[in-house]
């Protein structure tokens, strides 16, 4: 039975954002109406806490991908790519003031 609430509940989590106090709150119920014992309740509410991160983790990941494919499509540089432009242009800059120099005297 344990195992049944414990995929209804990993099933309504949706995005897995739960806090502690959320599942120390749903433990507590749970061994006050018997269905879980002290001891087990303990061991629910860390493992909810270890898929919660699990799953927030992971929607971290899909938003990078999809936020990384957006600029991608969009034909927008990433950060590393605009630094890279930036370094090159200050080199270029560098270079041209260095002839002008040269020119001058």
């Amino acid at each position: 039975m344990l195992e049944w609430i414990k995929k209804g509940f990993y099933t309504s989590l949706g995005l897995g954002l739960i806090t502690k106090e959320k599942a120390e709150e749903l433990a507590k119920e749970m061994i006050r109406k018997g269905q879980l014992s002290e001891k087990e309740g303990h061991s629910f509410v860390e493992e909810l806490l270890k898929k919660s991160e699990e799953a927030q983790q992971e929607l971290e990941n899909k938003v990078e991908t999809l936020v990384a494919q957006a600029f991608k499509k969009l034909d927008i540089p990433t950060r590393e790519e605009f630094q890279a432009i930036s370094q090159q242009l200050s080199n270029l800059e560098k270079g041209l003031k260095e002839l002008q120099e040269k020119i001058a005297k």
